[in-house]
């Protein structure tokens, strides 16, 4: 896997004015194949368990995390892959005001551009989902790959730390 600091987040306000987080990730698989490790039920369960997503317009997004909390919404956008797909849900987690997070699929050399871009949050919550959509995001790469991701957690507190920095730069 490649270095933690190399497959950061990026932190900000985009063209539209709304704070957001914004991750891209090359992985080694067509994009057809990406789209069914997120939207799959027993597949999504091997990387991110306890969540669902129903890819369809109208079908709900849950994301159960435990005691952390549990994230809801409502897909709003639905394009099945060919060269690119898309998803688009949101996301009601309790104390935060509802945000969108947009998974975007391109086919590009070597596989699939995941393109995830959790929009509309305030500043204050968005370093912690950050951290979090990091962490799943290098869960979905080694469950693709065919690795174990059960130890994928313990790196949050690096991940963690170079959010700090990011921040303080």
């Amino acid at each position: 896997m490649s270095d933690a600091r190399d497959l950061r987040g990026t932190l900000g306000i985009g063209d539209d004015g709304a704070f957001g987080i914004r991750f891209e990730r090359l992985l080694g698989h067509p994009p057809e194949r990406v789209w069914a490790w997120i939207t799959e039920p027993e597949r999504l369960d091997r990387w991110l368990p306890g969540c669902a997503i129903d890819a369809r317009v109208g079908g709900e997004a849950r994301f159960d995390f435990g005691d952390e909390g549990t994230a809801t919404g409502t897909v709003t956008e639905v394009v099945p892959p060919g060269r690119s797909g898309l998803l688009v849900h949101g996301w009601s987690w309790e104390g935060v005001p509802d945000s969108v997070v947009r998974w975007q699929l391109e086919e590009a050399p070597g596989g699939t551009r995941l393109t995830l871009v959790h929009r509309e949050l305030v500043p204050e919550p968005a370093v912690d989902f950050a951290i979090g959509w990091h962490v799943m995001l290098d869960a979905l790469a080694l469950a693709a790959d065919g690795e174990p991701t059960d130890t994928v957690w313990d790196s949050v507190e690096e991940i963690a730390g170079l959010y700090a920095v990011e921040l303080r730069d």
